[in-house]
Order: C-alpha cells, then structure tokens, then sequence
C-alpha cells in the first residue's frame, strides 16, 4: 500500500475509533459499553444463594432466574458466556442451581450436613423436564472432565460443595475452609487475598454444620468473631449496600456462606435485597460493571491518538479522581488511595491503580494531580518484598491473586510516567524480578487475560522502555522472539497456543512490538496493523473475543469496550510509528 493511502486509512480508523469511544462517554466522564453482558455462572450462584438465604422472599427471583437457565441450555448441555465454548463451572454451578431448586427439604445432605432449606418456589412449569435439564448438564460436565478437573483448585472444591448440598454425584470430599485460619491475619491475607471475605463467609457456614473435636469446636469458637469481622468490615466499607465489589458472584457466594451459617443475618438479608435488585428483566444475572476499567481502556487509547487537550476528557479526569478511594481497606490490610474496577467502593485492584494514575499523570497538568500521586504512593506500600505487585494484598502467595507479570509490568509504567527514572529502586527491583520469572519460551502470563500475549507484550514494553542491564536485555529479546515467533499466518495473534487470532492479542503484540524497537515497516508489525484495520466495524469500534478471565482459568468472557480501545491504542501507536518513515 503506498504511504499515503496508509496514512489515509490510518487517519481514518483512528478518528472513527476515537468517536466511536467517545460515543460511550456518560456525562459524568466514564466510559461505559452497556450492553448486558448476562453471565449463567453469575445467574446459577444467585439462585443458590437466594434459595437459602430467603426462599420464600425470593420465590419471583429464583424461579425467573431457574427458567432462564432452562431457556438457555446449550445443545451440548452445558453453559457459558456468548461467544465462549462451554465451561465446566458454570456448567456445574447451573447443574447444583437446578437441582437444589427443583427439590424440597430434603435433611441432611452431603459429608457437612449441611441440609437443604425448604425452597419455599414453586414448581418452574416453564421448565417441562427439570431432571433432563440436569442430567444433560451432569452428562456435559462429565465430558468436559468434571469439575475436579477445573485448573483453580478452589472453584474444584466449590463445585464439590455445591453437588454435595443438592445431593448429586461429585467425586472426591469436600475441603474443610479452616476457620482458624483467620486467627492470623496476616497469613490468612497473603494466603487468601481478594477471596478472603468469601473463605471467612463459607467457613462459618462449614463450622455449623461440619462434626469437629472439643480442640476443633474451641478454635471455631474463637475464630467465629474474626471471620464475622472480615465479611462485616467489607460490607461497611462499601457503604452497607449489601453487594460486595458490586459483583453478583462474589455478593452470592458471600450471601451462601452466611445464610447456612445463620450468623449476621442482617448481612444476609442485605445481600440478598442486593441480589433480587441487580436481577435482570429477564431473570438473569451479568458480570459486574467495569466503570474504571472501561475508563482506563478508553482514556489511554484517546491519548494515544492526539486527544490530551481534548476538552470531553476533563470529565473523565474528575471522574477518575472521584473513584478513588481515600479511605483504607481493612479486611485487605490496604491502605488508602486505590482503584477498583467498577464503582468508588469496589475492591482495590493494583492492576486499575496502575493504569489510572498513568492516565492522570498523562493528561494535562499531571505533573501536579495529587490523585496520581496517592496512586503512586498506594502502588509502593504494596509492592511485593520480591518486588512485583499482586492484586491487592502485598506479598500474596503465588498462583492465583498473587504477583503477576503483567501488573507488574503496568506498575512499572506508571512509576515511569509519574518521572521516576529507570534506575529508581522501584523499578530495578521489579525488572530484577521479571528477568527472573520468564517462562523457558520467553512469555509472561497475565492474571486477567488467558494465554501468553497479553503479559508477554506488557513485560516487553517495561523492559524496553527502563531496561539498563543485560539480563534485561536477554530477557526482552526472548519475549519478542515469542511474539513473532506465535504470530499467525494472518498476521494476527492469539493466545499464542496455535488458537484462533483476535483483536485484543494482536493489538497487545503490535504495541509490544514497536516498543521493542521494530519498524513499522517490519512484516510482522506491518501485518499486525493491516490485521486490525480489517476488523474494524463500521460504527468505528472492534469485535470482541473472550479473552478475559473472569475466574482464572474457569470462567471468559468477550468485552467490546476493551477491544475497541485496545485497538485504537495500538493503531495510534503504530501511526505515530510510521510518520517518520513516511515523510523520509
């Protein structure tokens, strides 16, 4: 293509996509994709949570919530996200959900004796043939591996707890949550991290209803104030609405663990009012809303293509200062001047920190925002003694919520663009760590988003732009030779596992890419960029791929708002790349 056409078309979907993100602005600056995003694993948990905590308060709600999961059973039996292949846990939530409402009490049920609580619902007679509706989900589950063979061993023993209590067929005992645990709450922080309020939730359910020792039945005596504590300190912090994180699945499991452990039922009540309102009209559930990171996405893609000045984003920047929390989190041990990702009482996220305070350091008089700096600042309490970041609990343990790559690599940015130098301590001590835990491929991993690309092309970014030793330099040539190395015959990328190419990945390796040094000219970059002009629609935005991990490892979904502003980034990017070029 000759320059100029290039230049053209590159000024053409820039522009388009950056109204097309503008388009989504609400007037309070956020950036919000509203389309529902209705999620069966979120639908499946509610129902469970609100057949025990208020059946017959809850009668409308849970038989809504049952017929939709009827009405929307796959052919293959199973369920998930729009645009995901089946999955074996929400496949398996739905399954329990089912079942445990199409029965009556029943007594003790399963190895804690939990018991079914009268459902108080009337038969769902949308539903022909409930038991064939289950026994299509339990046949799927078991060719999708079964829940045992879920790679989070936490949502393995949920699934396990949930059979048990509807009194279908689980392999394996259910894992005993060890209530004293929470004695230490140190430990139980670095251990637990963000499912710390849901293990000190579920564990006191277990404690009435498991048979223990004198020994055992003193410590759950001393740790039952604790654990009540933990879930009542998160509630009050986020302003006693009875939703936690205002996300359905963590508000129903939390809901769950108190209905059976007949503790706090003020809380229960509470969050079981919160679920029966975050209800859809059609008797579903979705994901939690993304305020702050739809933000993020949008607000960093915008000032890539040339709208720093742009006027519209001073509402943006008061809405981010206004979503950040100035008060501390106790049941994390966090202290004040985060973000979540929703609204400004959701759950502190060192991944939304990170990228919120670049963006307010980038806009116009950041030099001097106070915000940004208090990011900064919350960024440096929690950054692990190894000197990465975990999700939001400082020196996390390994796998799940713990120190991850990609966040590090975002961390390490935003230090950067708050005017720390390469050499600052800080960011030494991280690059120091990234060096190390590159995988013998070459890639990173991210905790939010599956496969190799997305951390990859994070950590490539950091290294290239703060790198000053040589083991950061062998480390950066390792992670681009796997970018080119997993891009696909299109020109695309995708998880880097030989799966299909998607914007999201290609948009993520492009910029990885270019930062690395690589001409826009390259054949890799070149074709990464024609890849992405390709795919944009005609109202100016990309199509989504379900590269997200909502539970890591178990649970995707697709989201529009971060491909499009994915792609505007790295197309803008590779535009300002190629403008030298161009003019020689």
């Amino acid at each position: 293509m000759p320059a100029s056409a290039l230049t053209d078309r590159l000024d053409a979907a820039v522009a388009t996509g950056a109204e097309a993100l503008f388009a989504r602005q609400r007037a309070d600056g956020a950036f919000v994709f509203g389309a529902r995003r209705t999620s069966p694993l979120n639908t499946a948990g509610a129902v469970i949570a609100l057949h025990f905590a208020d059946p017959r308060g809850s009668a409308e709600a849970i038989g809504r919530g049952v017929a939709w999961l009827c009405r929307n059973q796959r052919d293959d039996g199973g369920w998930a996200m729009p645009g995901v292949p089946t999955e074996p846990l929400a496949t398996a939530v739905a399954a329990a959900a089912l079942q445990l409402t199409a029965t009556g009490p029943t007594g003790p049920t399963g190895p804690d004796h939990a018991g079914a609580h009268p459902t108080g619902t009337a038969p769902d007679r949308a539903a022909a043939d409930r038991s064939a509706v289950v026994r299509g989900a339990l046949e799927r589950l078991a060719a999708l591996g079964g829940a045992e063979g879920l790679p989070e061993p936490a949502m393995a023993a949920l699934c396990r707890q949930l059979h048990a209590l509807a009194g279908l067929p689980y392999r394996g005992a259910p894992r005993r949550l060890p209530l004293e645990l929470l004695l230490l709450p140190g430990l139980s922080r670095r251990l637990l991290s963000l499912r710390l309020p849901i293990f000190a939730a579920q564990a006191l359910a277990q404690a009435e209803h498991r048979r223990r020792g004198p020994a055992g039945r003193a410590l759950d005596r001393l740790a039952r104030p604790r654990a009540l504590a933990v879930v009542r300190g998160a509630y009050e912090r986020e302003g006693a609405t009875g939703g936690f994180s205002t996300d359905p699945w963590l508000t129903a499991l939390i809901c769950l663990g108190l209905a059976r452990s007949g503790r706090a039922p003020d809380l229960t009540a509470a969050a079981a009012r919160w679920l029966r309102r975050a209800a859809g009209p059609d008797g579903s559930w979705d994901l939690m809303p993304l305020d702050v990171t739809w933000t993020n996405f949008a607000t960093a893609a915008l000032l890539e293509a040339g709208h720093a000045a742009d006027p519209r984003l001073a509402a943006t920047r008061a809405m981010l200062r206004a979503h950040q929390q100035k008060e501390p989190f106790d049941a994390f041990g966090c202290p004040p001047g985060f973000w979540g990702f929703s609204g400004p009482r959701s759950w502190p996220m060192a991944l939304e920190t990170a990228e919120a305070g670049s963006l307010l350091f980038r806009l116009p008089g950041g030099a001097d925002d106070g915000h940004a700096r208090d990011g900064i600042a919350w960024l440096t309490a929690t950054q692990d003694s190894a000197g990465t970041w975990s999700l939001c609990v400082r020196d996390s343990k390994p796998g799940g919520f713990g120190p991850c790559p990609q966040m590090t690599a975002k961390a390490v940015g935003a230090l950067l663009d708050s005017g720390a130098p390469p050499g600052d301590p800080r960011v030494a001590r991280a690059l120091r760590r990234l060096a190390a835990v590159q995988r013998p491929d070459g890639s990173y991993e991210a905790l939010w988003y599956r496969g190799g690309t997305a951390g990859t092309a994070a950590v490539l970014e950091a290294l290239t732009r703060a790198g000053t030793t040589d083991a950061h330099r062998r480390a950066a040539r390792r992670a681009t030779d796997w970018l080119l190395r997993t891009r696909r015959d299109d020109g695309s990328w995708g998880a880097g596992d030989g799966g299909p190419g998607t914007v999201e990945d290609t948009a993520w390796a492009l910029r990885g890419l270019l930062a690395a040094g690589l001409p826009p000219d390259h054949p890799a970059t070149a074709a990464a960029a024609h890849r992405l002009l390709e795919a944009q629609r005609a109202d100016g935005g990309w199509p989504p791929s379900p590269v997200h991990e909502y539970i890591r490892g178990c649970a995707r979904y697709a989201d529009e708002g971060i491909a499009t502003g994915l792609a505007l980034r790295a197309l803008a990017h590779y535009r300002t790349a190629a403008r030298p070029q161009e003019r020689s």
